[in-house]
């Protein structure tokens, strides 16, 4: 993808007014979806809807891409619009088809850094950033829960109840496994279904919340002045809905104690309790995002987990981890 975006970037500068281009490079994560262009007027990011593999020349393909970056578009408007929190924006979408084939935006891009578990940092106050962060975010309140709709570029309200919404979430993330050949053990099914069990009998959330629906280490920009750290910005909204900021939290919380950075976690989760209180829905957010995680890793075969055999066998323990953080905080 960098080699077409090479060759398409001065079209693409003269089209955006970004000025001269100095330097085209791609950027870590993100599906290889993300490059930066260098200008004599400043950074921005070129970012395509879908990873460059997936994406096939028939036009559901190219509407799907549009989409995603349409779903992103409107929530990098709405922080920007109601939180003091930095985000992609202006977001420039080009789905002409006329500089590269697939669908694209250009976004200026945010400033900071975005570090990662093996770096030596100070992880307590990088929590406690974070958690400030996720704050600003969720203090917003929206009308009702609900997704993205292309159709209407808003918000549709959804009234699915939150164990509803996620009991659907673990079915097909089950059966996405067994297509794969990778189906779940009784222990680990029967082990979603206890910590989804928890849901059942609490309330529906309200009010409704921004949530990023990926708020993890690799999704923010930081920055440090005078010992203290602070969030620079936040990026990658193509998972972002209208819902409970506990759905938040869990990823934050786990890719914490993932990364052996278990003070990050305990800071992130002491700094948040100040602006809310976690309720008992926090244990099925949690198993089924790291559902997703396992599904996502086991069908690309990435070694993301180490000797575990089994979901259970890998997840348990960040589970535990990160519940007797939550009940620390309660405490």
């Amino acid at each position: 993808m960098t080699s077409d975006v090479s060759a398409a970037a001065p079209g693409i500068a003269a089209r955006f007014g970004l000025g001269r281009v100095r330097r085209v490079e791609p950027l870590a994560g993100a599906g290889r979806r993300n490059v930066a262009i260098e200008t004599d007027a400043g950074s921005w990011v070129l970012r395509i809807g879908v990873a460059p593999e997936t994406l096939g020349s028939d036009s559901h393909h190219l509407d799907s891409a549009v989409d995603v970056l349409r779903r992103e578009r409107f929530f990098a408007a709405a922080i920007h619009e109601t939180t003091r929190l930095a985000a992609p924006w202006p977001y420039e979408i080009d789905d002409s088809g006329e500089l590269m084939r697939c669908p694209y935006a250009v976004m200026p891009k945010l400033p900071g850094v975005t570090p990662w578990w093996s770096e030596q940092r100070d992880w307590a106050a990088i929590g406690a950033a974070l958690a400030d962060a996720a704050a600003e975010l969720h203090r917003q309140a929206w009308p009702a829960h609900g997704q993205w709709d292309p159709v209407t570029d808003d918000v549709a309200a959804d009234d699915t109840s939150a164990a509803d919404r996620y009991r659907a979430l673990a079915d097909d993330l089950t059966g996405r496994l067994a297509r794969i050949e990778e189906p779940l053990d009784d222990e680990s099914r029967q082990w979603i279904d206890e910590q989804l069990a928890s849901m059942s009998g609490a309330a529906h959330p309200e009010p409704a919340r921004l949530v990023h629906g990926d708020l993890v280490i690799g999704n923010v920009c930081l920055s440090e002045r005078a010992d203290r750290w602070a969030v620079t910005g936040v990026f990658d909204l193509e998972n972002a809905r209208i819902g409970d900021p506990e759905e938040d939290v869990v990823g934050r919380l786990w890719w914490s104690c993932y990364g052996d950075r278990p003070e990050a976690a305990a800071r992130f989760a002491s700094t948040y309790g100040r602006h809310h209180v976690f309720t008992p829905r926090l244990p099925g957010y949690l198993v089924v995002r790291m559902l997703g995680n396992w599904e996502f890793g086991r069908r690309n075969q990435f070694p993301w987990y180490g000797n575990a055999r089994t979901f259970a066998e890998w997840a348990k323990p960040l589970h535990t981890a990160v519940i007797r953080m939550i009940d620390g905080v309660r405490s």
